[in-house]
C-alpha cells in the first residue's frame, strides 16, 4: 500500500493539472473568439494620459485609428469597433474644457450609439492604482460592464473589480501582469 500512496498522489497532481490547464485553454478559447474589425475610434471615459499610451500600443500593432478624445456618437459612422481608455484625470478633464458630468453624458452616448450600431466596445484600464479612486472608478464602472472585451493591468484590479464584473457578465478579456503584455491580446483580437 505504502508504494501506491506516492502514485495516488502524482495522480490526483496530474488530475489537478489537467482541470487547471482546462480551465487556461477554455478562457484563451473564449478570447480567440473575439474578433474587432478596423477602423478603430479611439477615445477615453475620464480624459487621462493613457490614452496616449493605448495610441502607442495600437500602432505599433499597426491597427487603423481615428483618434478622437471627445468623440461624440457621430464619430462612429466610419468605426468598426470602439475604443474606450478608462481613467478619470482633473487635469485632463480640465484641458479638455468638461467636468466629470459631462465627461459622462457624452460616454454615456457614445456606449448607446456603439450598441445601436452592434459596434463592439473595447474597455482599457491601464493606468494601475493611479486611475482608480473616486473621479476613476465612475468611469470604469460606466464603461466596464458594457464592454464587449476589457484589457486591464492588474494592479488596476487590486480590489477584484474588473475580474469580478467579467465573470458576472461573461465579458471577455485579458488581465495582465503589465502594459506590455497587452501587445499579444491587441494582435488576437485584430489578427496582427
Amino acid at each position: 500500500m505504502r508504494t501506491l500512496k506516492p502514485v495516488s498522489m502524482f495522480a490526483w497532481f496530474g488530475l489537478v493539472l489537467v482541470l487547471v490547464s482546462g480551465n487556461v485553454f477554455s478562457v484563451s478559447a473564449q478570447e480567440a473568439k473575439f474578433c474587432a474589425k478596423e477602423p478603430a475610434l479611439l477615445t477615453t471615459a475620464g480624459q487621462s494620459a493613457d490614452l496616449s499610451m493605448a495610441k502607442v500600443l495600437l500602432d505599433r500593432n499597426k491597427v487603423a485609428l481615428k483618434i478622437a478624445p471627445l468623440a461624440g456618437a457621430d464619430d462612429l459612422k466610419d468605426a468598426a469597433s470602439l475604443i474606450i481608455v478608462i481613467g478619470g484625470s482633473t487635469k485632463g478633464l480640465g484641458a479638455a474644457g468638461i467636468n466629470a458630468d459631462k465627461e459622462m453624458a457624452r460616454v454615456e452616448q457614445l456606449i448607446a450609439r456603439a450598441a445601436a450600431q452592434k459596434i463592439p466596445i473595447i474597455g482599457m484600464h491601464i493606468g494601475g492604482k493611479a486611475r482608480r479612486g473616486e473621479l476613476s472608478d465612475k468611469f470604469v464602472e460606466l464603461v466596464t460592464p458594457k464592454s464587449t472585451f476589457l484589457m486591464v493591468v492588474k494592479e488596476g484590479d487590486s480590489d477584484g473589480y474588473f475580474s469580478k464584473v467579467m465573470a458576472d457578465k461573461k465579458i471577455s478579456g485579458r488581465i495582465v501582469d503589465k502594459l506590455g503584455d497587452l501587445q499579444e491580446p491587441i494582435k488576437t483580437i485584430y489578427g496582427k
